[in-house]
């Protein structure tokens, strides 16, 4: 076994839904950067490296491409999609526009304890902020997602937040290795946006959400452009 298989066995580890924990592994290395925009995807090496069939692997690959992290092409095969600053402005357009209705949704309707889970997190987050931890700033920042998306309470809003996620990943992964600025940003817009959630005051969600989106927009256009460079 090469080195590269034996990497691959340690992050890898296959359930009854192999197909999905395909897609997350490879969608890992792309959000990460590990593989890059334009970047061909090798149905064998992964076959090989993974211990799995190349079916397996194509099937894969189709969840990814409605996640908007591969394209695919007859002849040519499944390469790593584009991050453009034109993807991300269209990206964000799309996934505030949505959040907008998500939050919205969670505020006029939580109860009891359905906010506790924030709370934690915001938490986990404020630990995160000041350690200058962004790697687990980020992990924390995608469950709070994760979380926003479980209570938005409309399935079809869920479904697409879910499929928006990982390219959403992709923008937050570049913004927050920028540095403490953006953290410290993110950090102050969660908290006021879970307190706002707090107090029902859909207004001031909607507010918020669409100034955040401005700036953020900018920042995740101009680290796909460096990307580029």
């Amino acid at each position: 076994m090469t080195s590269s298989q034996q990497e691959a066995r340690v992050s890898f580890k296959a359930n009854d839904s192999l197909t999905e924990q395909i897609a997350q592994y490879l969608g890992h290395k792309i959000v990460s950067g590990d593989m890059q925009p334009g970047e061909r995807i090798q149905e064998l090496r992964i076959a090989a490296e993974l211990d799995v069939s190349r079916g397996s692997v194509r099937e894969a690959l189709l969840i990814l491409q409605r996640r908007h992290l591969v394209d695919i092409y007859p002849r040519r095969g499944a390469i790593v999609s584009s991050i453009s600053p034109e993807d991300v402005r269209e990206l964000f357009a799309l996934w505030f526009l949505l959040l907008e209705q998500a939050v919205d949704n969670l505020a006029a309707n939580w109860q009891n304890d359905d906010l506790a889970g924030f709370i934690e997190l915001m938490t986990e987050l404020g630990e995160q902020q000041r350690k200058s931890d962004s790697e687990g700033f980020y992990r924390s920042g995608v469950q709070f997602l994760e979380l926003l998306y479980l209570h938005c309470g409309n399935r079809y809003l869920q479904q697409t937040l879910f499929d928006l996620l990982p390219q959403s990943q992709r923008c937050l992964f570049a913004i927050l290795r920028a540095g403490k600025n953006q953290i410290d940003r993110t950090y102050d817009f969660l908290d006021r946006l879970l307190k706002a959630i707090v107090a029902r005051d859909g207004s001031q969600l909607r507010q918020m959400l669409r100034e955040f989106a401005i700036q953020y927009s900018h920042t995740a256009q101009a680290a796909a452009a460096e990307l580029l460079g």
